[in-house]
C-alpha cells in the first residue's frame, strides 16, 4: 500500500467573509476577518479590480 505524502498545513485559526452590501449610498464590497472586529475592508462596487489585477 502507498503512503501518504501529503505535508500538512496548519489551518488558520480565523475565517475571512466576503459580501457585498447595499444601502443608500450604493453597493459596497466587503471582506472581513471574523475574528478581529478591526480587520476589514469596505470599497464601493465601481471601486473593485478584477481578481486577476489583484495578482
Amino acid at each position: 500500500m502507498a503512503q501518504d505524502s501529503a505535508t500538512p498545513t496548519a489551518v488558520p485559526e480565523c475565517e475571512v467573509m466576503a459580501s457585498v452590501d447595499s444601502d443608500t449610498d450604493g453597493e459596497r464590497l466587503i471582506i472581513a476577518e471574523l475574528c478581529r472586529e478591526e480587520a476589514y475592508l469596505a470599497v464601493p462596487v465601481e471601486a473593485a479590480v478584477d481578481v486577476h489585477d489583484w495578482r
